[in-house]
């Protein structure tokens, strides 16, 4: 999926991925991966996602990446604190006290200008895209990893013949495949969402939708 495809869904409004609220369970998992007050955060493909709020004011500083500049202008207006914007290696950045916000492709992202992240969360991202982007975003998550940083990604599993992506089904065995190498995957919540999300019932989706939350942390940590 091109980033064009992403950018006209915003301008257009067709972002019925979004939450309303905090993702329910974030404060839970937050808890139990111990993280300190003073953590630096990722979000890949945050879009407008009020986690970005909720770990704010759990964190030092988070960083989001959005393509779209309207998603990230809406973030910044229900933040209380002022932005400054300014550009680097192709990418518009706004950063404030605690947030900062990449305004361009994640793939891209310079991995020089990015400090050492304690967790990046992943949340509603890999499951965006189709299975031939997948290993470059995996790949850019790694880069950006150093040997303490954690990684929370949130995935869907169901019979993808019975419905097209976006969200994509990804299971455990292309999350082995794409982060094995590298780090152990434990899954943290597994839940059964096909009652719960009518709107995959109505796209053809019958048979099964399972919501699974993987914590990946790395083999070598020590």
């Amino acid at each position: 999926m091109e980033i064009s495809y992403w950018q006209s869904r915003w301008r257009k409004g067709n972002t019925g991925w979004h939450m309303d609220t905090v993702y329910p369970p974030l404060p839970t998992l937050w808890s139990r991966l111990g993280i300190k007050s003073d953590a630096r955060v990722l979000v890949p493909l945050c879009g407008k996602s009020l986690d970005l709020l909720w770990l704010a004011k759990h964190s030092e500083t988070v960083t989001g990446v959005d393509v779209s500049p309207k998603a990230l202008h809406q973030v910044m207006q229900q933040h209380n604190e002022p932005f400054v914007q300014d550009s680097s290696h192709g990418f518009t950045i706004y950063r404030s006290d605690s947030l900062e916000l990449w305004e361009g492709d994640f793939v891209k992202l310079p991995v020089t200008q990015i400090p050492p992240q304690d967790l990046i969360y992943d949340k509603a991202s890999i499951i965006a895209l189709p299975p031939e982007q997948r290993p470059h975003h995996a790949k850019k998550i790694i880069d950006l990893c150093n040997t303490d940083t954690q990684i929370l990604i949130q995935t869907f599993e169901y019979n993808q013949s019975e419905m097209n992506g976006p969200p994509f089904s990804v299971d455990e065995q292309e999350l082995q495949k794409l982060f094995g190498n590298q780090f152990e995957l434990v899954c943290m919540r597994e839940q059964s969402k096909l009652e719960e999300l009518q709107q995959f019932k109505r796209r053809g989706l019958s048979s099964y939708l399972t919501e699974k939350i993987f914590h990946l942390t790395p083999s070598n940590r020590g």
